[in-house]
C-alpha cells in the first residue's frame, strides 16, 4: 500500500472511471463477474481501503457489491476481506504487546491489560461481550457507567425530495461505519492528536471513515445525567455541521426514514463518508430509534404522535394522493408506527401502511410534480413499487425479528418499553439486525413479483388475490 508504484497507480486520473465502468459491466452479468473476480479481487479489495477526494474507496466498494452477485466470487471476496481483517488485528495486537512490554505490562487473549505480576489473575476475568470501545477494548462489563458512542457522519439535505413546495423543508441524513468508542477515550485521543482537528483525529479510530458526530448510547448502568449531557453534545455536533436548528425527535425520525430509504432504494451508504455499508447502518438503526424515543418519552409527546398516527391511518382515500407529496407522508408515518405502536397495532394496521406506501410511489412515478388526483391508474412494472415494498418489509422485520421479544406490561406504553429494551439488549440487537439484513439480501431484494413478496413477508393470509391487489387498490382511488 505504501510502495511508490501503488501510489502512482492510485493517483491515475483514469482509475475512478475504470472502476465505474467495471461496476456497470459486472452488474447482472455473470461472465464478467467471474472474469473480474478471478483476476482482480485482491487489487479491488486494496482499493476499498483507499481514502481519496476522487472517492476511489467508495467506487471500489460498489464494484465489490456488483461482483458479489456471483456466489463463487462472493465467497472469494469474503475470504479476502476476512484475511485482511485478521492481519490488521494481528499487527495491531503485536504493536500493542510491544508497547505494553516496554511499560512492564501485558494483555491476555481477551484484550484486558494488567501488570505482569498480576498475570495469573487474568484467567478469572470474564470476557467482554456486546459493544466495546475501539480504543480501550472495554465495554459495559468493566466500565458499566461510562458512556459509549457511535461515530456518525451527518450531512444537510431535504427531508422529502417529493415535497410539493418551492422551498423544501431542510433536514439531515446520518450514516455510520458503526465503530464504538467511550466519550472519555474519544476526548483523550483528541487531546493527544497534536494539532489535528477533532474529526480528523476521530477518523483514525473510525477505520479512516469521515465522521462528524458521536451518537451516545444509554447503557444499563450509565447515569441519565451522563447520557443526557453526551446527547446534548451530539446535538451540538449536528447543529455545527448542518446549520440546522436544535434537533428534535421529529428531525430524528426523518433522519431514520432517510436511512431506511437507502436500503429500500439500494443507495450507497459510503458516498460521502468513504466507509460503512449495509451491516454498519442496520446496526445503527436501533440506536437512532432510541435517540428519538428518549426525547419522545421525556417530552411526553407519545399521546400526541399516537393521535397523529391514527389520523393518518383513518384518512379518507381522497387525501391519499395529496399526502404522497407532503413531508410527513406515508414513509414518515409508517416509520412513526415503529416508535409508538406495539406489535398488535402494527398487525392490525399493516395493510393500511402497505396500501399508502404503494399509492405514494405510484403517484410520484406518474406525477412527480404533485397533485390531488391521478389520471393514470394503470399498474406499472414491479420495479416502481419495489422500494416501497422493501421499506415496508424492513419495518415489519424490525417488529417480527429484531424486536420480537419486547414485552409490554399493562403499566407501560410501547415507546417506553422499546426504549428500555434497546438500552439493555445490545447483543440481541446486533444478532437480530444481522438476521434481518440476511433476509433483506437473500429474500427482499431478489423478489421480482408482488405475489412472491407477499409470500416472503407473510401477507398471503391477508391478501386473497395478490395478482390483482395493486390494480384494485389504484382503481379504488377517487
Amino acid at each position: 500500500m505504501d510502495s511508490t508504484a501503488w501510489k502512482e497507480f492510485i493517483a491515475k486520473p483514469s482509475l475512478p472511471y475504470i472502476l465505474k465502468l467495471l461496476s456497470g459491466l459486472s452488474s447482472g452479468h455473470a461472465k464478467t463477474q467471474l472474469l473480474v473476480g478471478e483476476e482482480c479481487v485482491q487489487a479491488i479489495h486494496r482499493l476499498e481501503q483507499v481514502s481519496s477526494e476522487e472517492g476511489v474507496g467508495s467506487l471500489a466498494e460498489n464494484l465489490m457489491e456488483a461482483l458479489k452477485e456471483n456466489a463463487h466470487v462472493s465467497k472469494k471476496i469474503k475470504e479476502v476481506r476476512e484475511q485482511t481483517k485478521a492481519e490488521k488485528k494481528r499487527l495491531a495486537m503485536a504493536m500493542r504487546q510491544k508497547q505494553l512490554g516496554a511499560l512492564g505490562m501485558l494483555a491476555n487473549e481477551k484484550g484486558q491489560v494488567k501488570a505482569k505480576s498480576a498475570a495469573l489473575l487474568l484467567e478469572d476475568l470474564v470476557e467482554e461481550s456486546g459493544l466495546t470501545c475501539c480504543i480501550c477494548r472495554e465495554g459495559y462489563k468493566y466500565q458499566p457507567t461510562k458512556v459509549l458512542g457511535i461515530y456518525t457522519y451527518t450531512k444537510r439535505c431535504n427531508m422529502e425530495e417529493f415535497e410539493n413546495k418551492p422551498r423544501k423543508t431542510p433536514g439531515y441524513a446520518t450514516v455510520s461505519h458503526f465503530n464504538i468508542v467511550h466519550y472519555d477515550c474519544h476526548m483523550s485521543a483528541v487531546r493527544h492528536a497534536r494539532g489535528r482537528e477533532e474529526w480528523e483525529s476521530a477518523a483514525l479510530q473510525n477505520a479512516n471513515t469521515k465522521c462528524n458526530g458521536l451518537l451516545p448510547l444509554w447503557g444499563p448502568q450509565v447515569p441519565e445525567s451522563g447520557f443526557a449531557s453526551c446527547l446534548a453534545r451530539h446535538n451540538t455536533y449536528i447543529q455545527e455541521r448542518t446549520g440546522h436548528r436544535e434537533p428534535t425527535y421529529y428531525t430524528t425520525v426523518h433522519d431514520l426514514k432517510l436511512l431506511f430509504q437507502r436500503f429500500a432504494f439500494e443507495r450507497s451508504f459510503s458516498d460521502e463518508s468513504g466507509g460503512g455499508g449495509r451491516q454498519s447502518n442496520i446496526h445503527l438503526a436501533p440506536y437512532v430509534i432510541h435517540m428519538a424515543l428518549y426525547v419522545l418519552n421525556t417530552t411526553r409527546s407519545v399521546p400526541r404522535e399516537e393521535k397523529n398516527l391514527m389520523n393518518f391511518i383513518k384518512a379518507s382515500k381522497e387525501k391519499w394522493i395529496e399526502s404522497s407529496y407532503e413531508v410527513d407522508g406515508p414513509f414518515y408515518y409508517t416509520l412513526m408506527s415503529l416508535l409508538v405502536h406495539g406489535q398488535e397495532k402494527w398487525q392490525a394496521n399493516r395493510l393500511v401502511y402497505l396500501q399508502r406506501l404503494l399509492v405514494s410511489v405510484h403517484a410520484r412515478n406518474v406525477q412527480p410534480n404533485g397533485g390531488n388526483k391521478i389520471t393514470d391508474k394503470a399498474v406499472k412494472d414491479y420495479s416502481v413499487y419495489k422500494p416501497a415494498l422493501i421499506y415496508y418489509a424492513l419495518l415489519d422485520g424490525f417488529y417480527t425479528v429484531v424486536l420480537k421479544t419486547v414485552s409490554v406490561t399493562s403499566s407501560d406504553n410501547w415507546a417506553s418499553a422499546l426504549a428500555d429494551f434497546i438500552r439493555n439488549n445490545d447483543e440481541v440487537l446486533l444478532k437480530g439486525t444481522d438476521k434481518l439484513l440476511s433476509q433483506y439480501e437473500s429474500d427482499f431484494l431478489p423478489a421480482d413479483t408482488f405475489t412472491e413478496f407477499c409470500d416472503i413477508v407473510g401477507l398471503l393470509g391477508d391478501i386473497e388475490n395478490p395478482e390483482s391487489f395493486v390494480g384494485d387498490l389504484l382503481n379504488s382511488l377517487p
